[in-house]
């Protein structure tokens, strides 16, 4: 058996050999060509002979490129998903459905795509690209013929792939940047700050080995809805010794109040709760390590860019599989939130219905994205897993059909 076994394996790299001597004289017989008859730059010879050496250099960092790339997004789905069937306590990033948002990329409303799919096939169209060039300077045509058909295979694949799932593609990316663009213009990096829940700077003492440098350290033990009512109660107070008692405002004015940075307190409160609300359901769902790279100051203070919401950590993908329901009903009307408002319940009134407007749009688009990813949506792992079969199919082929 294990006669046999040594002798198929020496067959394969005899055959390895002999392509690979295959293949190197026909790139001399290229550069030989190009140098009789340049194709690039004709009146300086090292100049096109370079380019020809650059371009065969490239056509073998693509090869391989290709064929790990597929090799990796084939074992990362396997990875997750043996993961995920043996994991407690699930995160939709445990998921390979859920996993591939990392890798999405919005556009527009008619353009999304998967950044590793685009420069898949990016790389497949400069193959055939540097193919085609061989093919002119030497005049043969069948030298690549395998390499060509998983070419066309895999462009006609996506193709397929696009038709199939151009919808829900469309969807997902348009759900996913609304959903990331609420989230992030309401996290309140002003609560977090005045109300220290984040400890970006100091270790607690010299034996604090779990704190990172510009992560959310020690937010589990910072949080607390008091943090919350204080926070309420100086915007309050800010409203009184600059503007007027609070009691004397009606709901119209207090619509257009601003600080002297020319921000709504409107905005402050109801995105305060909406950050809490966010750092309440990491906390409950023990998910600390996860709290502390969303708020972290990269992520949050450092990059405040909305535009480059694709740089920022989507935090959806951490969500428990079993509990995708981000907000509930954790804000009443009681002693600690009057003292906060100074008694003013047409204030709390307002402020908790434009609270709910949002929370219920991203609680909206949260079941719109998992019902996507989890039921209607073709995912990218299976493109790719169409795409191994026909390198293994073709590669069979190649080796006991056309080598015989």
């Amino acid at each position: 058996m294990n006669k046999e076994i040594n002798e198929k394996i020496k067959i394969f790299f005899d055959e390895l050999k002999n392509n690979y001597n295959e293949n190197s004289n026909y790139f001399k017989d290229v550069i030989d060509k190009n140098k009789k008859n340049p194709l690039y730059c004709p009146e300086f010879i090292i100049i096109s002979e370079w380019i020809i050496y650059s371009i065969i250099l490239f056509f073998i960092i693509s090869i391989i490129w290709l064929i790990y790339d597929v090799i990796r997004i084939v074992y990362i789905y396997t990875y997750y998903k043996t993961y995920y069937i043996f994991k407690d306590n699930k995160r939709l990033l445990d998921d390979p459905l859920f996993h591939q948002i990392n890798d999405f990329i919005y556009y527009n409303d008619y353009i999304s795509y998967d950044i590793n799919l685009f420069w898949f096939i990016i790389t497949i169209i400069f193959l055939l690209i540097k193919i085609q060039i061989f093919e002119t300077i030497s005049d043969k045509k069948d030298n690549f013929r395998m390499l060509k058909y998983f070419c066309y295979l895999s462009i006609i694949l996506l193709i397929i792939y696009y038709l199939v799932n151009y919808k829900q593609i469309i969807r997902l990316g348009k759900a996913i940047n609304i959903s990331n663009r609420i989230i992030y213009n309401n996290i309140n990096v002003d609560f977090i700050n005045s109300q220290k829940i984040c400890n970006y700077l100091y270790k607690k003492n010299e034996m604090d080995y779990k704190f990172v440098y510009g992560k959310c350290n020690d937010v589990d033990d910072n949080i607390g809805i008091n943090k919350l009512y204080d926070y309420i109660k100086t915007i309050i107070d800010d409203i009184e010794f600059n503007i007027a008692p609070i009691n004397n405002i009606d709901i119209n004015k207090f619509k257009t109040l601003t600080d002297k940075n020319g921000k709504l307190y409107k905005d402050k409160i109801i995105s305060a709760l909406f950050t809490y609300q966010l750092l309440k359901y990491f906390i409950d769902n023990d998910l600390i390590e996860e709290a502390k790279d969303f708020f972290s100051a990269f992520n949050i203070i450092y990059s405040p860019n909305i535009y480059l919401l694709r740089k920022k950590i989507n935090p959806l993908i951490f969500l428990r599989d079993n509990n995708i329901l981000v907000f509930d009903n954790i804000y009443e009307y009681n002693s600690k939130m009057k003292y906060a408002l100074n008694n003013n319940k047409n204030i709390y009134n307002y402020l908790y219905a434009e609270y709910t407007k949002r929370q219920n749009i991203i609680q909206d688009i949260v079941v719109e994205i998992f019902n996507i990813c989890k039921y209607k949506f073709f995912s990218v792992y299976n493109y790719y897993f169409g795409i191994f079969i026909i390198f293994i199919i073709l590669l069979i082929f190649y080796y006991y059909y056309l080598k015989k």
